[in-house]
């Protein structure tokens, strides 16, 4: 019997964020999450045929359409400001040339009431920005750290 299936809601979720070779259970709990977004590219083209068009005997257009390249957005992921340096690290690293070194495939599961509900795949990933919000002295609202990320692959993976 399929199973059943069940509409996610945000409120009551957390997210969290596990790099590929790393020796912690999570490398990070996340307050929000977007740029999830996979295009499969279009390409057009126009071909002749030997159809009859019209008054003519051959020559009826055609627009065909294929597949291109699949392409992934960046996804970026928000977070209160913690003491952990991992994703300045990382991303210090990519900044110093390493780039190639530092992809990593990593995973992002959507929990709700501590229950693992979906989880993706993104491979080849490395962080492409690294931003502190807004610092006010006279505010007791907590810092929120992003992190963005650029990937070459997505998929939805079974939990």
């Amino acid at each position: 019997m399929p199973k059943k299936s069940t509409l996610l809601m945000a409120a009551g979720f957390s997210i969290t964020l596990q790099l590929d070779g790393s020796n912690d259970s999570v490398d990070g709990v996340f307050q929000g999450c977007d740029g999830f977004d996979f295009t499969q590219e279009v390409i057009q083209f126009r071909e002749v045929t030997n159809e009859r068009w019209g008054k003519a005997s051959k020559g009826r257009s055609r627009l065909t359409k294929l597949p291109g390249n699949a392409v992934g957005g960046n996804i970026t992921l928000r977070r209160g400001m913690t003491t952990s340096k991992s994703f300045w690290l990382w991303f210090s690293s990519v900044q110093q040339g390493n780039w190639f070194k530092q992809r990593k495939n990593i995973s992002i599961t959507f929990h709700e009431a501590r229950e693992a509900k979906a989880a993706f795949r993104f491979t080849e990933a490395w962080p492409t920005k690294y931003r502190i919000g807004e610092m006010k002295t006279d505010s007791s609202d907590v810092e929120i750290q992003e992190i963005e990320i650029a990937y070459e692959g997505f998929e939805q993976i079974s939990i």
